[in-house]
């Protein structure tokens, strides 16, 4: 991780209270070891956590992408970044003062690079032991990160800057908590719609399947072969009584680590919730098609239809094959035989 900016604002509420005060920081937080291990430690504690992925409502009085959108227009000096923060938490005051229930915290803006990838982030989180944050004249001090965890992190969103300059969908993630009046003010307040289907979801994860590294087959002590773990995926998920999949307990089940298939999704830049229903027919992409007609015994993976194998629109007895090997290794055994 590379941290470029990072700064605290602190937003005092008491439960059953309309009463909101905010404590602004004047300037950054030095980037040092402290400030960049803190990033880390809310960046993993954000990654243990169930992840949604969306875009900005960018319909007419949304605030927070309006000044974002303003800021990625400056120069990005600390001063621009000091001024975005402050905007957006003085426009959060108005959102969670008549939510009686709702508690504020601190708010830990932060710029960085990770995996490759441009982040802008904002952590909520709450110094419940009292050992990370102390305030100074002008800003926040990091004392120790060692009590940063899930509990701590109330609310979380990052924003992928490559992404939007890609124009690619899903540039958006964030947390999904129980707390459900932590998470309705803080996801009006980012102004975030979501988009995806379970559609696109579950070809994502047939996407994450396909690409990753299968785990060992403990009668061989080998790794599955790619669609004999596509099959196990199929039958284990399609199993579910209420047809949901959640990706950490998937990788559990195949890996014996909740984090190895979501950890492959973020480094390999493939959005996909960590739980989600299931499109049944998209999760039939996942088990083989065999056809045994006139002689020929064609037999292959749902997931190459309509891309290396697909019917001919123009006649209906004609079905295309397009895969250099496959055409390869035809030529090889007709000429070995």
């Amino acid at each position: 991780m590379i941290l470029n900016k990072i700064i605290i604002h602190e937003l005092k509420k008491e439960s059953e209270s309309n009463q909101v005060d905010l404590i602004f920081s004047e300037e950054l937080i030095p980037n040092n070891l402290e400030s960049t291990a803190l990033i880390t430690a809310l960046s993993d504690s954000y990654k243990s956590d169930r992840i949604l992925y969306a875009v900005f409502d960018n319909s007419e009085g949304k605030y927070f992408p309006e000044k974002f959108y303003e800021y990625r227009e400056t120069d990005r000096n600390n001063s621009d970044f000091i001024t975005f923060t402050r905007l957006v938490m003085g426009n959060l005051v108005g959102l969670i003062q008549p939510i009686t229930f709702a508690t504020g915290g601190y708010f830990v803006f932060a710029e960085y690079v990770d995996n490759g990838y441009n982040f802008v982030s904002v952590y909520l989180i709450r110094d419940v032991e009292g050992k990370i944050l102390r305030k100074t004249a002008n800003s926040f001090s990091i004392q120790t990160v060692e009590y940063v965890d899930t509990k701590n992190l109330a609310m979380a969103c990052r924003i992928n800057e490559n992404r939007i300059d890609l124009e690619e969908i899903n540039y958006l993630s964030f947390t999904q908590l129980r707390q459900q009046e932590v998470s309705e003010y803080f996801k009006n307040w980012i102004s975030i719609q979501q988009l995806e289907s379970s559609s696109d979801y579950t070809k994502s994860l047939y996407e994450i399947i396909t690409q990753i590294e299968p785990p060992i087959n403990t009668d061989t002590n080998t790794p599955y072969e790619i669609e004999t773990f596509r099959n196990l995926v199929y039958n284990y998920t399609s199993s579910s009584p209420t047809d949901t999949v959640n990706i950490r307990d998937l990788s559990m089940h195949f890996y014996q680590n909740e984090d190895i298939i979501s950890d492959f999704a973020n480094n390999n830049n493939i959005s996909i919730d960590t739980e989600f229903r299931f499109n049944k027919r998209q999760l039939k992409k996942f088990i083989k098609l065999e056809v045994n007609r006139d002689g020929i015994n064609l037999k292959f993976s749902r997931g190459v239809l309509n891309e290396k194998i697909r019917l001919s629109a123009d006649n209906p007895n004609v079905v295309i094959i397009e895969s250099q090997s496959f055409a390869t290794a035809l030529r090889n055994e007709i000429g070995n035989n």
